[in-house]
């Protein structure tokens, strides 16, 4: 079976993609990606499909990265399918956010696929038509089961990636090629006359997968098992089995179990979860955290910490968790809640905002959920000077809009629609604001936004932090 019938058929079995959808494709420039735009540029015609191909520039690599943002440009133009792109400053944002570079490279990734998506939406396309495309192979897949060994997860994450998945947002990310090995998508490449960009850091043993991809699995291969990736994709689809099958009981013990739900507030009965198998209660509180609103940031010893408080602590015993939520036994029940942020007279958060040098905020310890930072220059080039006599903190308003990637903007309302805050809540959230442009959202149960267009860079001097000091 050739790479494209066996992506036929790996769409075919896993309903990955329909007739007239409408397809959001990452498309990087090169090998994995530009296969993929080839297979669904030949099934368009035929399946009636709208390709909107996205590149994301991280400006990692100087040079590189506006060639290969230039090659993609060109690609889709001859294909009759112009490219979004969207341009990030990935060292900045992993050091305001305290991540890997790596780890901010897929953060913008999706949040410009999102994005992209919530377009189509707005222009009236219905959101199950819509698929979001990309192009992780059989070698990511091997290489990411072992990663998580490697950090000792559990069933779940022993899984690997899915064939298909749902975002924050709601939409269904698709993975076509997860069946198809490296070798192969070479071998089409080559077969097709296609020429993809080279990342010549993928040679490079500079981040974990690399040094996974360049040594490990070399190293393995030659000395333990020729193999081996068959073997970690094979374990995968194993503990796929099994956890489809826990998460089902978990779901169902859930729903039994909890007593409330509204608000960001969540319930359960502390007797019946009391009563679950250790494997089980773990994965009602993921969904308890879930539908709370918590859905990052969990590890293992925030779990081990719940379940303590549920089967051993006292009747009013809890813990914080990521984002701002607690977990509590109060008498008998578990509660899992958002934290609310203690009120100035206006009933808004109290916050502090600082001047500071570029290399004082490289220096600064940053905290995602309680502090955001701006370019003071490019501020004051847009909104003059005295911007800080101008800077408000508030409800939203009528003509509020907030800078999203790609240099666009959209407006607050549509925004809190696209990322389903409830009608109920919209008013309740804070905004920190120069005139009619948001800077900030304040976190909600977990759930806020940064503009896009004041980042810090490498040009940036000055910097403006806007840090919540307060809190209940």
């Amino acid at each position: 079976m050739d790479v494209f019938e066996k992506v036929l058929a790996l769409i075919s079995e896993y309903n990955l993609i329909k007739k007239h959808q409408h397809i959001v494709l990452g498309l990087s420039g090169g090998p994995d990606s530009l296969c993929l735009f080839h297979i669904l540029l030949q099934l368009a015609e035929e399946w009636d499909l709208k390709i909107y191909p996205v590149h994301i520039n991280h400006m990692l690599r100087p040079g590189a990265a506006g060639e290969d943002q230039a090659f993609v440009e060109e690609v889709c133009r001859k294909a009759g399918y112009p490219a979004q792109v969207f341009v990030y400053d990935c060292n900045a944002i992993a050091a305001r956010d305290h991540l890997t570079s790596e780890e901010a490279g897929r953060k913008v990734r999706y949040e410009a696929f999102a994005q992209t998506a919530a377009s189509l939406r707005s222009k009236g396309i219905c959101a199950d038509d819509i698929r979001i495309a990309v192009a992780q192979n059989a070698d990511d897949q091997a290489e990411t089961i072992l990663f998580r060994v490697l950090r000792g997860v559990g069933t779940d994450g022993l899984s690997g990636m899915h064939y298909s998945r749902r975002d924050a947002d709601g939409n269904l990310i698709v993975r076509p090629l997860l069946d198809v090995y490296k070798d192969e998508i070479m071998e089409y490449c080559r077969e097709h006359d296609l020429h993809p960009c080279v990342d010549e850091t993928n040679k490079q043993p500079l981040y974990t997968r690399n040094r996974l991809r360049l040594q490990l699995f070399p190293l393995l291969e030659q000395e333990y098992n020729a193999n081996i990736k068959d073997t970690m994709i094979r374990m995968g689809r194993i503990a796929a089995v099994d956890s489809q099958y826990l998460q089902q009981q978990a779901r169902a013990a859930y729903l039994s179990l909890r007593k409330e739900q509204e608000n960001g507030k969540i319930v359960l009965s502390g007797t019946g979860f009391r009563e679950l198998h250790p494997a089980i209660g773990r994965r009602v509180l993921a969904l308890a955290f879930r539908e709370a609103g918590l859905n990052e940031d969990v590890s293992f010893s925030h779990y081990q910490a719940c379940e303590d408080i549920a089967v051993r602590g006292g009747a009013s015993s809890g813990c914080d968790l990521p984002g701002g939520y607690r977990f509590a036994r109060v008498y008998d029940d578990l509660q899992i809640t958002a934290k609310a942020f203690s009120a100035g007279d206006n009933g808004a958060p109290e916050i502090t905002v600082c001047e500071m040098s570029m290399e004082e905020y490289r220096k600064a310890r940053q905290n995602h959920n309680r502090c955001a930072a701006f370019d003071y220059d490019s501020l004051a080039a847009e909104h003059g000077e005295g911007f800080l006599q101008q800077l408000t903190l508030r409800h939203r308003m009528p003509g509020d809009y907030i800078a999203i990637g790609g240099g666009g903007r959209k407006k607050l309302q549509n925004l809190f629609v696209d990322c389903k805050i409830p009608r109920d809540e919209r008013n309740q959230l804070f905004v920190a604001a120069v005139g009619h442009e948001i800077l900030w959202i304040l976190p909600h149960r977990g759930w806020s936004r940064f503009s896009t267009k004041y980042q810090p860079g490498e040009m940036t001097k000055r910097v403006i932090c806007i840090e919540i000091i307060c809190e209940t």
